[in-house]
């Protein structure tokens, strides 16, 4: 939930781009695309924890384990020094762009609603707030947080689609065919990205492991339901506002409901930050050699890194944009090329695929695997060309133009279109 939060403000503007019909089809097939993958990273995390723990390496001294279990170093178990290397790059640019959403985000919604400041003066005060957060040690430590920052997201969803009911449909509707080739792939990077890049060290925190795809699952069709609806109403209810502010904020009125909302988003970005920034900050431990450290040095050690994250948060603060482009750019590749090419290396061999520690369903296996392996070739591509290549060069163009509009450090990005 905490990723949809990041993305369900942006997702209207984005289906604008792609049009209704198109992203609909986009958001339902890339959740099912997401599950697949994750049930592939759940195998590969399960099977490397059971080799540790066979060659005793999986507990520290005392038998409790303080390392946290990362998707690079999963990768790098199965496919090499190099593969590891790459994934880490990836992943940290994925977490990288996550966490300055949420520095963009913070000042753009509460501007929504308060527009005595600029919104970079807003981004100045929510960076400062949310480095305070990188100093929270580990995941387990934002259960309770998690729980509330969900509650926040279903109001948030819940008023979003009243308030375009209430508004009611208007001109405009009609075209709702996709925007042009650069709009339609630009939007195809936010909608139909892959979200992974967190996931191993939120299944370290579980006591079961192994049942991390279903909650993935399960909490997936749950904010889709959620999302969907909204994001469609959005563009019947303002068809027009909606594709000149990428925030959905910005084009609904100020009420005391909005108020409300904008307050209960604004926490949950914290918490999102804190989930998100977690990842980034055990690589740059282990980075400067201060992961295994005790916290009074560990937890100092992580400021560098959470103040670049401010900084480029202040430097371009194109909320839409900076979404789709680092979903562009690293989705494709962790979240679908990389753990899904690494299955059908790895469970190429008989053996291998008897000793997998989660065995296809029965329907799968009376076909063997050849059907899985061809699955995972064929979601590779398709992400590799459209969201990957076509995302990326024509997110890059955005960035540009944007620069070219506003330049850097903006004072206020998209003011004069907010309500």
């Amino acid at each position: 939930m905490a990723q949809i939060g990041q993305v369900m403000l942006v997702w209207p503007h984005q289906m604008y781009l792609t049009g209704i019909t198109a992203g609909v089809i986009l958001m339902v097939a890339s959740g099912w695309f997401n599950i697949w993958s994750m049930w592939i990273l759940v195998i590969f995390y399960m099977e490397r924890k059971n080799k540790m723990i066979k060659e005793g390496t999986w507990w520290e001294e005392g038998g409790v384990r303080r390392t946290v279990s990362q998707l690079h170093e999963v990768m790098g178990f199965f496919g090499g020094k190099w593969l590891q290397v790459i994934t880490q790059f990836l992943v940290g640019l994925s977490l990288l762009g996550t966490c300055i959403a949420q520095v963009v985000a913070s000042s753009g919604n509460l501007y929504s609603i308060d527009k005595s400041h600029s919104k970079r003066t807003y981004e100045l005060a929510f960076g400062a707030a949310l480095v305070c957060f990188s100093f929270v040690p580990t995941f387990r430590h934002f259960r309770m947080l998690n729980v509330i920052g969900l509650i926040g997201t279903t109001f948030t969803e819940w008023y979003i689609f009243g308030a375009a009911i209430n508004h009611g449909i208007q001109p405009g509707y009609q075209n709702g065919s996709p925007r042009g080739l650069e709009n339609f792939f630009i939007g195809v990077a936010t909608l139909a990205s892959g979200g992974h890049s967190n996931c191993l060290e939120m299944m370290d925190s579980m006591q079961d492991a192994g049942k991390y795809d279903w909650a993935f699952g399960l909490g997936f069709m749950y904010s889709y339901v959620l999302t969907v609806p909204h994001s469609i109403a959005i563009n019947l209810a303002f068809p027009t506002e909606i594709a000149h502010q990428d925030n959905v904020y910005g084009v609904l009125p100020i009420t005391a409901v909005k108020k409300a909302s904008v307050w209960m988003m604004i926490f949950h970005q914290f918490i999102a930050w804190s989930l998100y920034v977690n990842p980034l900050l055990y690589m740059w431990e282990k980075a400067i050699h201060t992961h295994k450290k005790p916290y009074w040095i560990r937890l100092p050690s992580r400021l560098p890194a959470a103040l670049l994250i401010w900084f480029i948060g202040v430097l371009f603060p194109f909320y839409s944009t900076i979404n789709s482009f680092f979903s562009a750019i690293t989705g494709p590749f962790i979240g679908f090329a990389i753990p899904c090419l690494l299955f059908n290396w790895y469970y190429r061999t008989p053996e291998r695929r008897a000793n997998c520690p989660v065995q296809p369903s029965k329907f799968w296996g009376a076909y063997g695997w050849k059907p899985l392996f061809a699955v995972n070739i064929g979601m590779t591509l398709l992400y590799l060309v459209c969201e990957f290549g076509f995302g990326v060069v024509y997110n890059i163009k955005s960035i540009i133009q944007n620069v070219d509009s506003f330049g850097v450090f903006p004072e206020c990005y998209q003011c004069a279109a907010s309500a």
